[in-house]
């Protein structure tokens, strides 16, 4: 399972309590409690990961030290979609401006040029990408990839289910040997 960082943690605490009605928001402290931060260093982190929360737009201030959660409207674009739409509209683009445009890391951005680039949609420039064919205005839809990850969480709940199916199994047989110690 992947672990969230500490600006995700903070956006989901955030969401946290935002749902149980702090009345005008909620603190900084609020939020390192929720988190449970310990240290001098973890609360300078979170402090950092609260000053990007800000700028994105995940939190706003209600005042001086209240904080509030902004819930992002339902059917937001996503970091692809965003680049697909600046690479339609610009035809050619920088890896820099599609990171400043979708808010993406370099990695993102460069694997979701090499993609288009693999489908034959762009050509990779000095340092960007370039669009060759138009296929729409729909991100184009990449079956392989869809397919990789379909089997991916197939496993996964496999596996899920197979270790649940072994902690009953262990819970029973410490059943079993309870009984039998008290019998």
């Amino acid at each position: 399972m992947k672990r969230l960082s500490l600006r995700e943690r903070a956006r989901a605490a955030g969401r946290e309590l935002d749902r149980e009605d702090f009345l005008g928001g909620f603190t900084f402290g609020d939020l390192s409690g929720f988190l449970e931060v310990k240290t001098r260093q973890e609360e300078k982190s979170l402090r950092q990961a609260v000053k990007d929360l800000l700028k994105a737009g995940d939190f706003r201030r209600l005042g001086e030290d209240r904080l509030d959660f902004v819930p992002r409207p339902a059917g937001a674009p996503g970091k692809e979609e965003m680049m697909w739409r600046f690479l339609r509209l610009n035809r050619e683009a920088s890896g820099a401006k599609l990171m400043a445009v979708s808010g993406a890391a370099l990695t993102t951005v460069w694997d979701f040029g090499e993609r288009l680039v693999k489908r034959g949609l762009a050509a990779k420039t000095a340092d960007g990408f370039r669009l060759l064919s138009d296929p729409g205005p729909g991100l184009p839809f990449d079956e392989a990839r869809a397919d990789r990850a379909r089997n991916w969480r197939e496993k996964r709940k496999k596996a899920l289910a197979a270790l649940d199916q072994a902690f009953a199994a262990v819970a029973e047989a410490r059943m079993a040997v309870s009984e039998m110690e008290e019998g």
